[in-house]
């Protein structure tokens, strides 16, 4: 046992060196034209992408995942059309909720959909805060969701099934018009922006709310961008055989589960992303317990492997604060 936590250790720390000695080598990725896929002049990571002369990936738009408060894991996103139309993919804690009120403020001030992946506090805690406390300077025209019965929250997780209660009683401040229930297959146009519905909430009972996760395919300036919310393996099974490959096959994606004990390897392989959006912190990223790299029990360690092996290596991560590509 304990040459095999020496073993564990050191694969470890081989994978923190190779991380550390690419750390600034930095993609140069376009668009092509047409069929909408990257083609990438070099591999590596970076906080930023270069397009050449008078471009950009997003066309005059951009993707933003917002840097956590206080270095707990949570996901928060932004896409903005280049014509301003903006919209909040869930929007992280409660105390996330000033930041995220700032940047939209930033951009403009007005939401044009607001889509909810589940109802867990550091997904959609800051909507609540945000719809609770009408004084704030921003508009949301539309939020879009699929929550199943209370009772069934009630009964799969009785300790956070007031959160779920919280999210409905804030979701009811807004007049009706502008509430919408999503359905597999649904398509949601907002300006230069469609949204695609993957699934209808997975109703288990394992990591229940967690796999219940909606996954919407977003598509700006024909660069596609899956998020799969937190999605665990029970899920991620069920959204590979129910879905088609062209669905699933993105050019970007956001790491599901904060990217430990998310869906599995081949859901990765089959979504063959360019580009990686790890929504945790450094501790998360690095699966540290408190005594180093490699000493905790996630396995985010793992899943950075199998994106290193799927030929990923341009990853975008809240531990470097928050993360926009243009």
């Amino acid at each position: 046992m304990k040459e095999f936590n020496i073993w564990k250790k050191l694969a470890a720390c081989m994978l923190f060196l190779n991380i550390v000695f690419t750390a600034f080598h930095i993609q140069t990725i376009s668009p092509t034209s047409g069929d909408g896929n990257l083609k990438a002049n070099s591999m590596g990571f970076g906080p930023s992408i270069a397009t050449g002369p008078g471009s950009r990936l997003f066309n005059g738009g951009s993707l933003s995942l917002l840097a956590n408060y206080d270095k707990r894991q949570m996901l928060s996103m932004v896409l903005q059309d280049k014509n301003g139309n903006l919209i909040v993919i869930d929007g992280g804690w409660d105390i996330d909720a000033d930041h995220l009120t700032d940047v939209i403020e930033k951009k403009g001030g007005r939401v044009s959909a607001w889509f909810i992946t589940h109802p867990h506090s550091d997904h959609v805690g800051a909507l609540v805060q945000i719809l609770n406390n009408p004084g704030r300077k921003i508009t949301i025209d539309n939020v879009y969701y699929s929550l199943a019965d209370q009772s069934w929250y009630d009964k799969v997780e009785s300790s956070r099934s007031n959160l779920v209660n919280d999210l409905r009683s804030a979701l009811a401040t807004l007049p009706a018009e502008k509430l919408h229930v999503v359905r597999k297959g649904e398509e949601i146009k907002v300006g230069q922006i469609r949204a695609k519905v993957l699934n209808d909430p997975y109703l288990l009972d394992a990591t229940s709310v967690n796999n219940s996760s909606v996954a919407y395919k977003f598509f700006l300036n024909n660069v596609s961008i899956l998020v799969l919310g937190d999605m665990g393996p029970d899920a991620g099974k069920i959204l590979l055989e129910q879905t088609t490959k062209e669905d699933l096959k993105s050019d970007i994606v956001q790491m599901s589960h904060h990217g430990q004990y998310g869906v599995n390897r081949d859901v990765y392989a089959a979504i063959n992303p360019k580009i990686a959006l790890w929504p945790c912190p450094l501790w998360l990223w690095n699966n540290d317990g408190g005594s180093g790299i490699g000493s905790g029990d996630w396995k985010t360690l793992e899943t950075r492997q199998w994106m290193d092996e799927l030929g990923v290596k341009l990853n975008y991560c809240i531990k470097d604060g928050d993360q926009t590509i243009y």
